[in-house]
């Protein structure tokens, strides 16, 4: 890799790396491995040995040294993380809770520090988890597997783990002088093979004797410390740059699945937020729609006052009643007993069961609500608080009281009508307005009675007066039908949008929390996606730019 193109590479990987920070602080997500592998970029190469324990690692490692620095055995004899660096002497530390550093004077130690891990098998649970935690920071693997027990499944595990950080994988295939020559192709083919299918590329494949190394035999290790040294001459400018990008990846990975699937619950729940928009506009149709069966109600008492003043003006108007239509009072009452009757009181039965209606139809809504929840399963969003959304449903379902809702919106209607021409006309059973207004079709009726005692010397104005005071009585009755009509219909808009309000209040905040969280992390998961297609992009680069 050329100067020039390795240090526009570095830049924008460094580049980056620091967004990646950024991005992933905000997804709330774990930061301390990148940071780690960030700070790394300025250390020295960092070759981790991995393996089951008893698998060899630390004879390899004593074998690669030349020196019996490490102790080895058939139990798990490394229970931490053993970092090791050059130094002049020979001198051992504990460094932290988990990691001992030791200095050793090793030409290797030069350029690159070696780890040797707790096996992935190990008896102490924490030997894993110490060994998981050293990953990130690794430029380079050395896997270990023994002849005797060539890729068990939890090695197979590790690979996998490895897999996830985008690490650059050597597989160290041990104990190879236990095998006849016929018997170890086929071991390395074996795990050649498995290992291509667990890493989705094939890795290098040594095969060695760390006993025989010891003893002088070679056994296949001075060909691994060769392709160490050529990869610490010619790749590790580009592992060390592809290291932290490759924990980049895992980590922005896992954000953004984690994202990803609360965006899918959040989604889930705001299906649940139209559900729920949808059955209120339902159930404000159906009410509307079934408003106007309760209005004919109405209309059809009317039409019985319309009838029944049409008969009792031609019983009355006539020369047979003339002395009647001479007493103002008597025609009046005859009006109100024959005509009004208990009309207004019908009037009034039919409009409280309007009303009542009405306030029912809320609870009919509410209870809508709770079985679409029951049907449609339990929403996080709705859920996750306490006593959660259904159980608010439930209760608002359960305290809701029609009668008194009925109550208020007689009083609703009531106020309506005061001002308007029903208030003078009455029959609505609000209060004395039905006698008042009756009273002022009998002063009409009255008004032909006198008009009759001049019809007494020409009878010819009688059927005049009569078709007068019938399209009186109907101008009335129309007046009256249309602005109860009116008063009821105001009455129930405003009923639709004070339950819409109170059903809406239910479940908004959680809606309006959840649409704007859930667009919050869409643009959070596109950032993701951006960062690892480019974090992609860059790890090809390096591959690409090798010599």
């Amino acid at each position: 890799m050329i100067d020039a193109e390795l240090q526009r590479l570095t830049g924008e990987v460094r580049e980056l790396l620091t967004r990646g920070l950024e991005v992933l602080a905000r997804a709330e997500d774990e930061t301390t491995p990148l940071r780690q592998a960030i700070q790394d970029l300025e250390g020295p190469f960092l070759l981790v040995v991995a393996g089951e324990f008893n698998s060899g690692k630390s004879s390899l490692l004593n074998a690669l040294l030349g020196r019996e620095l490490l102790r080895e055995g058939v139990t798990p004899t490394t229970d931490r993380i053993q970092l090791i660096a050059y130094g002049e002497e020979s001198v051992g530390r504990v460094e932290e809770p988990g990691l001992v550093v030791l200095q050793l004077p090793h030409s290797l130690l030069r350029d690159v520090r070696l780890v040797d891990t707790p096996g992935t098998n190990a008896v102490l649970e924490h030997h894993q988890l110490l060994t998981e935690r050293f990953l990130p920071r690794a430029d380079l693997i050395l896997f270990t597997t023994s002849t005797d027990r060539p890729f068990t499944a939890s090695e197979r595990d590790f690979l996998e783990l490895i897999k996830r950080w985008g690490k650059k994988v050597v597989l160290v295939v041990n104990k190879l002088d236990l095998l006849r020559p016929e018997e170890a192709q086929e071991v390395l083919d074996y795990v050649r093979d498995q290992a291509a299918r667990t890493l989705d590329l094939e890795p290098p494949v040594f095969g060695v004797s760390a006993r025989q190394a010891r003893s002088g035999e070679g056994g296949g290790v001075d060909e691994l410390e060769a392709y160490i040294k050529r990869v610490l001459r010619e790749e590790a400018a580009r592992l060390k740059l592809g290291s932290p990008l490759g924990v980049l990846l895992r980590l922005a990975g896992e954000a953004r699945a984690r994202v990803d699937e609360e965006v899918r619950s959040l989604e889930r729940d705001l299906e649940t937020c139209d559900r729920l928009e949808a059955l209120l506009a339902r159930h404000e149709r159906r009410v509307r729609e079934e408003f106007r069966g309760q209005t004919a109600q109405i209309s059809a008492e009317i039409a019985k006052i319309r009838r029944r003043s049409e008969r009792w003006l031609d019983e009355t108007l006539r020369l047979g009643r003339l002395l009647d239509l001479l007493n103002a009072s008597k025609i009046q009452k005859s009006f109100e007993e024959e005509v009004v009757g208990e009309a207004h009181r019908e009037l009034e039965r039919r409009i409280q069961e309007s009303l009542s209606w009405m306030a029912r139809a809320e609870r009919d809504l509410l209870a809508g609500a709770l079985d679409l929840l029951q049907t449609t399963g339990r929403p996080q969003a709705f859920e996750d608080d306490d006593p959660g959304f259904s159980q608010e449903v439930l209760r608002a379902l359960e305290t809701y009281d029609p009668e008194a809702e009925a109550r208020d919106l007689h009083g609703l209607l009531s106020r309506a009508l005061q001002h308007t021409a029903l208030a003078e006309l009455g029959a609505v059973g609000l209060g004395a307005g039905l006698a008042v207004a009756l009273h002022g079709l009998a002063a009409d009726v009255t008004g032909i009675t006198a008009g009759l005692v001049a019809a007494a010397l020409g009878l010819s104005i009688l059927p005049r007066r009569k078709k007068a005071a019938q399209r009186r009585v109907d101008e009335g009755l129309d007046r009256l039908e249309r602005e109860l009509a009116q008063g009821l219909e105001a009455t129930l808009e405003g009923e639709l949008a004070r339950s819409a309000e109170r059903f809406r209040a239910l479940y908004r905040d959680r809606c309006s929390e959840a649409s704007e969280r859930a667009e919050r992390l869409r643009e959070l998961a596109s950032a993701l996606d951006k960062i690892e297609r480019r974090a992609g992009a860059l790890r090809q680069q390096l591959a690409l730019a090798t010599p």
